[in-house]
């Protein structure tokens, strides 16, 4: 039987992180390879998830995972709104999930580049912008990204009294939380948003040099163009090293 007035809207974020790994041209790769596993495994990743669940107010069903030869894991987590949290006027009974990839690119010289890949749909009536904080753990010892580039796609609609009462939520990123990087934003509809999110030089030079002594700082913006060009709908002024929407 349906429900009157139930909630048809979905919001979706897609969350992808590239963080690099650097090595000399005298050292060995698998020293990067272990720091790599030590932090992307199955294991840490789910605990992310877990946590995101909890973040944007929904329980879990269902979870899983898989970790993949050479290189690799993946996962997913069946959600639902929680149910302790919704009355039957705004309860969303539709299943939502959250699930994660992760993959490694050696495509430029003395670096290895982990692009982890979120997607989390969610049906609950919580800001799913505040998941971020649960990716983007801003340590060195956890995920510090490189560059961040976050899609934000809602679906369906909200009404007031009448069908002409559309209900648009504000749901936006909060660049006050991340001062640590260039932020650059598209909004091609009031449904639709892109970000990306590029690491100050300061802060990936000291990144990189507390790791490797060896990283030079001539490195971030050759670093950085190759990031923005590779992995962003943004462009790169090399002089300032700010976003700059294409």
């Amino acid at each position: 039987m349906m429900i009157k007035k139930i909630s048809n809207v979905s919001t979706t974020l897609i969350v992808n992180t590239y963080e690099c790994f650097y090595y000399g041209d005298n050292q060995d790769i698998s020293d990067c390879e272990i720091n790599i596993s030590k932090k992307y495994n199955s294991e840490n990743l789910l605990k992310i998830s877990r946590n995101i669940s909890k973040t944007i107010q929904t329980e879990i069903l269902n979870e899983s995972s898989h970790n993949f030869d050479p290189f690799g894991d993946s996962g997913s987590l069946l959600i639902q709104a929680d149910l302790n949290l919704y009355n039957s006027a705004t309860l969303h009974l539709k299943e939502s999930h959250i699930t994660f990839h992760t993959y490694i690119e050696d495509i430029l010289d003395n670096f290895a580049i982990v692009r982890l890949e979120y997607h989390i749909s969610s049906c609950s009536d919580s800001n799913v912008y505040n998941s971020l904080k649960d990716i983007i753990l801003l340590s060195e010892e956890n995920f510090f990204p490189d560059l961040v580039a976050i899609d934000y796609i809602r679906r369906g609609a909200k009404y007031g009294n009448n069908p002409d009462d559309i209900i648009y939520d504000t749901n936006n990123l909060n660049c006050n939380e991340y001062p640590m990087y260039h932020i650059s934003s598209i909004t091609p509809s009031m449904n639709t948003s892109h970000h990306t999110l590029l690491l100050d030089n300061e802060f990936m030079l000291n990144k990189f040099q507390k790791n490797n002594s060896f990283f030079q700082s001539d490195m971030v913006p050759v670093l950085k163009k190759f990031l923005i060009a590779s992995y962003s709908n943004h462009k790169i002024d090399c002089k300032s090293s700010n976003l700059k929407s294409s």
